[in-house]
């Protein structure tokens, strides 16, 4: 009997280790031992892939290319990489460069087959990134008030996405759509609570994921945003011990989903409040 495409996309999910609605990969630069996490999005359950003292264990930007499984993050300028998979073997791409100058970048994403980045110094704006060369080419210069630490792009979308610790006058710190080609920003939803602090993002689905920097002793939880409503519909938990000036975030989707279903998820096993 013929499978049907569902249950062909659940059966590579189950092989390969996943959970069929996709997950969070996180990390933070604490001090010490840090590790990147991956984080169930049904559960809430953590569980450290890489773990290290060494810079490559910890991100100040994080993204996924689907069409390769490859993660995406960086620790200053140094760009690395892995396969995608519950045991992360880090290699360094190389050092990221900008009109032939070392750059570093704040938060990452990916789209078209390329990096986005974007800086909290000098220009800030969003760069398009070479993911083999690390050369950097400047693509949109947004206000200077605005603090782009937290960066993804939705898949089924397309759209890119930022969290802003700060803002230009008569706007808030708060979760904005980043238009490229039309060089603008579209404001979405505010910081829950009062939190203040909110460096990495991860976007799904319609779903963005607010994610601290820690320790999780003061920032407890993740917090996840319905992007059409700009409500609070979630809350995961930290599992950062320590705590970090950068953290890094992006959403991969459950395996297969992407080559099964083009730009689509499955919807099951979401949690809500």
């Amino acid at each position: 009997m013929r499978m049907s495409t569902m249950a062909a996309c659940l059966a590579m999910a189950a092989i390969s280790g996943f959970t069929a609605h996709g997950q969070l990969i996180v990390g933070n630069d604490q001090s010490g031992s840090a590790s990147i996490y991956h984080i169930d999005i049904g559960t809430g359950v953590a569980t450290a892939i890489y773990t290290s003292t060494s810079a490559e264990a910890k991100p100040w930007g994080m993204a996924y290319d689907g069409a390769t499984n490859t993660l995406f993050w960086n620790n200053g300028g140094n760009l690395y990489s892995s396969p995608m998979s519950m045991s992360l073997t880090p290699t360094l791409v190389g050092a990221m460069t900008y009109n032939g100058g070392s750059v570093n970048y704040v938060g990452l994403a990916f789209r078209d087959g390329m990096l986005l980045g974007t800086r909290n110094i000098a220009t800030e704006a969003v760069y398009e990134i070479d993911p083999v060369t690390g050369v950097s080419t400047q693509e949109y210069v947004y206000n200077s008030g605005f603090d782009f630490g937290g960066l993804d792009v939705d898949i089924t979308t397309g759209r890119l996405y930022g969290l802003s610790d700060s803002a230009p006058a008569g706007s808030v710190r708060g979760l904005y759509e980043i238009d490229v080609a039309g060089q603008s920003t579209s404001f979405i939803a505010g910081y829950p609570g009062t939190e203040t602090d909110l460096d990495a993002l991860g976007v799904h689905n319609g779903l963005a994921y607010f994610v601290s920097d820690g320790p999780n002793t003061s920032q407890a939880e993740f917090y996840v945003y319905d992007i059409a409503s700009g409500t609070l519909v979630d809350t995961l938990p930290s599992p950062f011990t320590g705590s970090g000036t950068f953290a890094a975030a992006t959403f991969v989707p459950a395996p297969g989903v992407i080559g099964l279903f083009g730009l689509t998820i499955l919807g099951a096993g979401r949690r809500r409040r």
